[in-house]
């Protein structure tokens, strides 16, 4: 007879004990699981139950759970696997560790590692390197060449590329998956923007490029390495199979897309000042260190980070702006009342593009855009990692290396934040009395980012989905396919789960 059984038989009141002891904590916290919202902190699996039961809606439970818990809530991961982590959408903590206390709240090496697809570009960098590419990024996004250039770029796509494919769309009455619509067009884009040369995305008859395939890919495996336990991913890496294979193929991809644009620019060796971002890095030098921006890898890595954080912020939040068109008509008669009588470019086939000067005065249009980026923040979440030990506003201790997930998603649905009607969509609440943009605090409003690291981009983009949006609503009404429906995806990045299906018709005005 063995030890355990010998055990048993000598001291059954014990065991009888221990069993007696896990099925009351079982019951326990079935109980509590039925009463609340709360994840249940199991036995060795912590709250991973909680995480792989709602992963397909993963941002509404959060949201739920730090409704009920008072924006505040600590994760306990599965034993011994270090995935604890602390989520919150307080926006005083925001700004305690955004702004008061940012030096103490880096990215983090972990977060570098998940998005190593980066490099050590300006949306992974800290320390010295980070301010040394932020005052890179701030000139060029001050300098006026570099403005218009991505000005014009948006205005010609739009009237050369995105109009003409939703007007032939609109003449065979096809639906239209318009998320994937978007996404090309806005890769398209940025890649312009970034190299100034087309990747012709958005053709009726071809597939999308395998730049971009590359891309959707690099997302996906960054999802996956977010779900899963470091050591399970770090493992697949180090075997080169599953996501990570995909991850390593895609990045060789994109890299010989970026060298061999790096290499044309340098063979070009044109004196004249150009606005595209590779241009103006690769002559950019006010005293720095001239040979660092030179430097292949920092080029390519600049050049990913940008196409990265440009492409998605537009493309799923035109998504999520139309989609809030189609379910509210009378803020979309309003935008269209605004539009009226604002001068407007003419294109082939008599379609009609906005120029940003004449959208300034569009400010409904604009407070549209900002309520869907409230409710719908393309970036759900945002991370910290905590540099030393330290106290929240709310009293909560983290501890040094403690990992802070700031979830936007839920931000814009707490009644304590946004008040009674924050599950609303009324683009009013962004308009003063006197007609005018409302301000809000940005550690309240983070969809931009806040403090040292607030996005240096913000004005570029909403200047480019107000032309964007303004040219589609005047020259088509965009209808959703009856019985479709339209759910956020458990991402990185606010994508609809199953697309979203519509039917265009050109406007009689148009």
């Amino acid at each position: 007879m063995g030890p355990f059984w010998t055990f048993i038989l000598l001291y059954p009141e014990i065991f009888l004990a221990i069993i007696c002891f896990f099925w009351f904590s079982l019951f326990r916290l079935i109980r509590q699981r039925q009463k609340s919202n709360l994840p249940v902190n199991w036995p060795v699996f912590g709250m991973l139950p909680f995480l792989v039961q709602n992963l397909h809606y993963i941002h509404d439970k959060v949201a739920d759970v730090l409704r009920e818990a008072g924006c505040t809530f600590m994760v306990s991961g599965p034993w011994f696997l270090n995935m604890n982590f602390l989520i919150t959408c307080d926006p005083a903590t925001v700004n305690h560790c955004f702004n008061a206390n940012f030096k103490n709240y880096p990215k983090g090496s972990e977060f570098a590692e998940m998005f190593d697809i980066l490099g050590d570009g300006l949306l992974v960098a800290d320390s010295e390197s980070w301010e040394y590419q932020r005052r890179m990024a701030m000139y060029i996004f001050a300098a006026r060449t570099f403005r218009s250039f991505a000005m014009s770029t948006i205005a010609r796509k739009t009237g050369s590329v995105l109009l003409p494919y939703l007007d032939h769309m609109a003449k065979f009455g096809s639906e239209v998956e318009l998320e994937g619509v978007f996404m090309r067009f806005s890769l398209d884009v940025t890649y312009s923007t970034v190299f100034a040369a087309d990747l012709d995305c958005l053709s009726v008859s071809s597939p999308i490029p395998v730049f971009g395939q590359a891309t959707k890919e690099a997302e996906e495996a960054v999802l996956f390495r977010h779900v899963v336990p470091p050591s399970v991913w770090k493992l697949l890496r180090l075997l080169n199979v599953g996501t990570e294979k995909k991850l390593a193929n895609a990045k060789v991809v994109i890299d010989q897309f970026i060298y061999e644009e790096i290499a044309k620019r340098k063979a070009q060796a044109s004196d004249g000042l150009q606005g595209d971002i590779l241009s103006m890095y690769m002559k950019w030098s006010i005293h720095e260190s001239a040979h660092k921006q030179k430097d292949e890898r920092f080029l390519r890595d600049t050049a990913v980070g940008f196409i990265f954080a440009g492409k998605d912020l537009i493309a799923v939040t035109l998504t999520w702006f139309f989609y809030m068109m189609c379910k509210h008509p009378h803020v979309e008669a309003r935008i269209l009342q605004e539009l009226k009588g604002l001068q407007s470019s003419t294109w082939p086939g008599d379609l009609h593009v906005f120029e940003w000067d004449t959208l300034r005065s569009a400010i409904y249009l604009q407070a549209a855009l900002l309520e869907t980026l409230r409710l719908f923040p393309a970036t759900p979440f945002e991370e910290k990692e905590a540099l030393v030990d330290d106290v929240l506003p709310n009293g909560t201790k983290v501890s040094r290396n403690t990992r802070i997930i700031f979830s936007l998603y839920a931000m814009g649905r707490i009644e304590g934040i946004w008040g009674k009607d924050c599950m609303e969509f009324k683009p009013e609440r962004w308009v003063s009395k006197s007609g005018r943009l409302r301000h809000e605090p940005s550690y309240k409003f983070l969809s931009f980012n806040t403090g040292p690291r607030s996005c240096l981009g913000k004005e570029l983009s909403l200047s480019n989905m107000k032309i964007i949006v303004a040219s589609i609503i005047h020259n088509f009404k965009v209808e959703l396919v009856d019985g479709h429906e339209v759910m956020p995806q458990s991402s990185v990045i606010l994508h609809t789960q199953n697309g979203m299906m519509v039917r265009l018709k050109r406007r009689d005005a148009a």
